[in-house]
């Protein structure tokens, strides 16, 4: 006789119309959960992805705010001479055209960037987000820092970014770097700070961020920027075995730049105090051959004051200062920065350390030698030498002769051996015809003329800048 387990059969059948049951229940609440949801849903996934990428967010609001640096420089020695001399042959001049970044800190047109971009330029033009390109003017620039402040005028309030307080600043801090890496505008990269008051040995006053935020050539003078999109920084130098980067990036404390480009918007100058004197860090054997109090401070090496004028003989080689008006020396490079943000003429505080004593001396703080630099604003002419010349068919053409690297016209990127076709618009077959046309342009109203040129057998408009 078999024997068939029924209950095993009505657990089933029973357990079937159950779930058949919850189905339909479970079909009809989330028929009411979808309606209830169906409109909170799109804001909500908006904020989320909001939330969930702060950098996305930081550079939508502070991109519009970033520049390129163009500067033309005049052309090196060895390319402004041919290998094999030719008599009679006028020598080529070629204008070296290079770039870096910079970033507007007000919406009258100051422009920050590093030295090292624009301190060789014959001509500088500011190119902003938007593609319009400003020629600009050197407002300053520190004799001892890789810091310059540029002006452009374009008639209009400008997007602007803000400086955070850069000794706010923690190791591990998520960090955006923009520029023009290689050319390629606003390329945007992210990373963290990867150590603090970096010396690098480039001023006296190195004090630099060090970052993995990936840079290259072009990214000098652009914004380092916090999740708040505030500058803490500003990407410098990049240091490598090679020509790309390999995680070493170092940028400018925005305390820095703010104390140098605030004074250089208000008056023109910087005007930093200094003492006529080098130091240099206090070593652990150092330490143990002097008796010093620490690690920290300065330790005199020379004075340089010429017979005692200055500092009145109250410092001495061998010296430890351990204070600037009650501030604590850290190193060197801290009291350079102390000094040179102290009032020029003002009396200074020091503590010092001097054979096993403390000593506490008083000292007038100098000024920093600093070089004006060349204000841009001479009139510039167009720079370009025509000559007439014909194709193999004896149609007549006008050739570029030669640029001249201070003209307007190298700024344009025409080189010589050019052969100008049109000048806005109209046919041109003579060198007095183009010239006139050149020349009829006014800058009030024209500030560029569209130029057709023919180079190595294609064409191409160039937009050269009309002379002041």
């Amino acid at each position: 006789m078999n024997y068939y387990d029924t209950s095993g059969i009505t657990a089933g059948l029973f357990f079937e119309s159950t779930l058949m049951h919850i189905r339909e229940r479970l079909r009809h609440v989330l028929a009411v959960v979808l309606v209830f949801l169906l409109v909170p849903v799109a804001p909500l996934l908006a904020h989320a992805d909001a939330e969930s990428d702060p950098v996305a967010a930081v550079v939508a609001k502070v991109s519009s705010a970033v520049v390129r640096i163009v500067t033309v420089e005049p052309p090196k020695p060895e390319e402004s001479k041919p290998e094999t001399k030719v008599v009679g042959a006028a020598e080529p001049q070629w204008a070296t055209t290079s770039f870096g970044s910079g970033f507007i800190i007000d919406p009258s047109g100051f422009v920050a960037t590093n030295k090292h971009v624009i301190d060789k330029a014959t001509s500088i033009f500011v190119v902003t987000a938007e593609g319009i390109r400003y020629q600009a003017t050197i407002v300053g620039m520190p004799a001892k820092a890789d810091i310059a402040l540029l002006k452009i005028d374009a008639g209009r309030n400008l997007p602007f970014l803000s400086f955070a307080d850069s000794d706010k600043v923690r190791v591990g801090d998520t960090v955006i770097a923009i520029g023009s890496q290689f050319g390629f505008d606003n390329s945007v990269t992210a990373g963290i700070i990867s150590g603090v008051n970096r010396d690098i040995m480039e001023s006296p006053f190195d004090d630099y961020f060090q970052t993995d935020a990936a840079t290259n050539h072009g990214n000098s003078g652009g914004p380092l920027l916090n999740l708040a999109g505030e500058v803490i920084g500003m990407n410098s130098v990049i240091i490598t075995p090679d020509k790309g980067w390999v995680g070493l990036t170092f940028a400018v404390p925005s305390n820095n730049l703010h104390f140098v480009f605030d004074r250089l918007m208000k008056t023109g100058e910087i005007r930093a105090g200094m003492l006529p004197i080098d130091t240099q860090q206090v070593s652990w054997m150092l330490e143990q051959a002097l008796g010093t109090p620490g690690l920290e401070g300065a330790l005199v090496s020379e004075v340089k004051d010429k017979d005692d004028m200055m500092l009145g003989g109250k410092i001495k080689p061998g010296d430890v200062i351990l204070s600037f008006n009650g501030q604590k020396i850290r190193d060197p490079r801290d009291l350079a920065r102390k000094t040179a943000k102290a009032p020029i003429g003002s009396d200074a505080v020091l503590e010092l350390f001097r054979g096993g004593q403390r000593e506490v001396v008083h000292v007038t703080v100098q000024a920093w030698p600093e070089v004006k630099p060349a204000s841009g604003s001479d009139p510039r002419k167009l720079g370009l030498e025509l000559t007439a010349g014909r194709r193999e068919n004896g149609e007549p053409v006008v050739t570029v002769a030669s640029v001249d690297p201070k003209g307007t016209a190298a700024d344009s990127g025409i080189q010589k051996g050019d052969l100008i076709i049109e000048v806005q618009q109209t046919p041109v077959s003579e060198p007095d015809q183009a010239s006139r046309l050149l020349g009829a342009q006014s800058p009030e109203t024209q500030r560029f003329a569209a130029v057709l040129v023919e180079r190595g057998k294609k064409r191409m408009w160039i937009p050269v800048a009309v002379p002041d």
